[in-house]
């Protein structure tokens, strides 16, 4: 069976992981199949961006508070001791 570039398979959706960035993410990834192509860029962008605040949050903070921890120097820091 021939299929054309419309019809090109693509994984199921992704199963929740219990981890309220991932799955905020996982949600991102799984809209991709019924966006069109044109959104496509936009939506990877948006993809990369939560994984990026993910990684960037400080394990056991809620995110507000993560964001703010990795703006503030730690204390070790040149920009810490002043």
């Amino acid at each position: 069976m021939t299929e054309s570039p419309e019809e090109a398979p693509w994984p199921g959706p992704a199963a929740p992981t219990g981890e309220t960035a991932v799955d905020r993410t996982l949600e991102l990834l799984n809209a991709v199949p019924g966006a069109p192509v044109s959104e496509h860029a936009d939506l990877y962008t948006a993809l990369h961006d939560s994984l990026l605040e993910a990684l960037d949050a400080e394990p056991g903070l809620p995110p507000a508070a993560a964001g703010q921890a990795a703006r503030q120097p730690a204390a070790d820091t040149p920009e810490g001791n002043s």
